[in-house]
């Protein structure tokens, strides 16, 4: 009888990872992903403006404050195994309150508004296996984009005064937190439940040049400096 005791213990020790394997292996990620982001955002437009002397109409008309920017991105993996290589896409909205100006650089009674939703189209590489296949709940991840930000600047009454879109490109990278650590079983409920493998709070660097690719015609809405993101990040 202990034999057999014994015996049953030693497939259940056995067993045991076998069963946690498989269940690490269920709850891969390499679907896609969707994240939400924030960040200080200060465009260069007054960047062409460098002669000593001249005129900068960003400071002038709304100082040099960083503002939020938010953003959304969903991505499709297209490539999975030793990591993931998602194609995505994302939008975003900014917007900056100011003093009006006349042409001879005197304040108008009037507000003025900019406004900016940038678009983009991606490709970002998430080194997943760092959690799945470390267990060390964090997760580098790199990105390089393409960027079509339309813009416009309202004046008074509301109505648009000038519009455009500038185009560009940037690049970036991260590191992402991943909760499921903190609560596995919930982790895995929550699997069930709505697909996602795995919960991040994420920080991005990215270096914008969205200039036109250099056309001096253009305004530069390239952020001055790095610009630095916090946000969620649900990976499929």
């Amino acid at each position: 009888m202990s034999r057999a005791v014994l015996a049953a213990a030693a497939l259940a020790l056995l067993g045991a990872p076998v069963v946690t394997l498989a269940q690490s292996q269920e709850r891969r990620a390499g679907i896609g992903s969707f994240e939400f982001q924030g960040g200080r955002y200060l465009p260069m437009i007054d960047s062409e403006f460098t002669p000593p002397g001249a005129a900068a109409p960003w400071e002038a008309s709304f100082g040099t404050t960083r503002r939020w920017l938010f953003k959304a991105r969903g991505g499709k993996a297209i490539i999975s195994g030793y990591g993931t290589l998602e194609l995505g896409a994302g939008a975003g909205y900014f917007s900056a309150t100011g003093s009006g100006r006349f042409e001879d650089g005197s304040v108008s009674a009037e507000e003025t508004r900019f406004k900016l939703v940038p678009l983009s189209l991606d490709l970002t590489y998430r080194l997943d296996p760092v959690f799945e296949r470390l267990g060390i709940p964090l997760v580098p991840f790199g990105r390089i984009a393409l960027h079509r930000d339309h813009w416009w600047v309202t004046g008074a009454g509301g109505s648009a005064s000038k519009s455009g879109v500038t185009s560009g490109w940037g690049w970036g990278g991260g590191l992402g937190l991943v909760l499921d650590f903190i609560d596995p079983t919930l982790a895995r409920e929550i699997d069930r439940d709505s697909g996602i493998k795995h919960t991040m709070v994420v920080v991005e660097v990215e270096k914008t040049n969205v200039n036109d690719f250099g056309s001096k015609t253009s305004w530069d809405l390239s952020n001055d400096g790095l610009l630095l993101t916090f946000g969620l990040m649900f990976a499929f």
